[in-house]
């Protein structure tokens, strides 16, 4: 009798070892071979799901933005309560699920990529990007400094995130949140 293998969790169980490879190697932990070394199969097997590397890592990426955008209460439920503050609270690295997934766009994002993997992170940086223009249009910044706050933004909490993942012991998830607590505050005061 054949054995039925179940493609749908063989692929996520390949893109599961991906995530936690990046979370524990980096980008250079991960190729076909070794991602087949954990799953105890042959770089066949992984190649029959993902054909190259590429497509394995961008497969991951994907994961992890569905994951996040997941996360979030959706906005147009009007009962979901959703708000800015939890949309931040999800994108920054506040618990084993969160840093696991900046753990993974920090090494796409400094890596070299192709162009199916640049599409996800595109994606992904035009998300954060709209959080911070919501955001500081919530926080009633004029129009013609929307642009200028709206990067500053981007680039301290793309700092926070950082620094959660490079210092756990000092950027805890309380220092993370009153840390952004703090930046918001300031900025809604400069309006």
């Amino acid at each position: 009798m054949p054995k039925i293998v179940d493609h749908t969790a063989r692929r996520q169980a390949i893109v599961d070892v991906v995530i936690r490879r990046i979370e524990r190697e980096g980008l250079g932990g991960v190729s076909v071979r070794t991602v087949a070394r954990d799953l105890r199969v042959s770089p066949s097997a992984v190649r029959h799901y993902f054909p190259t590397s590429d497509e394995m890592l961008a497969s991951a990426l994907t994961a992890v933005r569905l994951a996040q955008a997941d996360g979030l209460p959706s906005p147009e439920n009007p009962d979901s309560r959703w708000s800015i503050r939890e949309a931040w609270e999800q994108a920054l690295p506040l618990d084993a699920r969160r840093r696991r997934e900046a753990a993974v766009w920090l090494a796409a994002m400094t890596a070299p990529s192709s162009p199916g993997i640049r599409d996800v992170l595109e994606e992904a940086n035009a998300d954060l990007d709209h959080l911070c223009r919501v955001t500081v249009e919530d926080l009633g910044c004029p129009a013609e400094a929307a642009e200028r706050e709206s990067k500053a933004l981007r680039a301290f909490t793309d700092g926070l995130a950082l620094n959660a993942l490079a210092e756990p012991a000092g950027f805890t998830p309380e220092v993370v949140l009153d840390a952004l607590n703090t930046y918001l505050a300031r900025l809604k005061s400069a309006f």
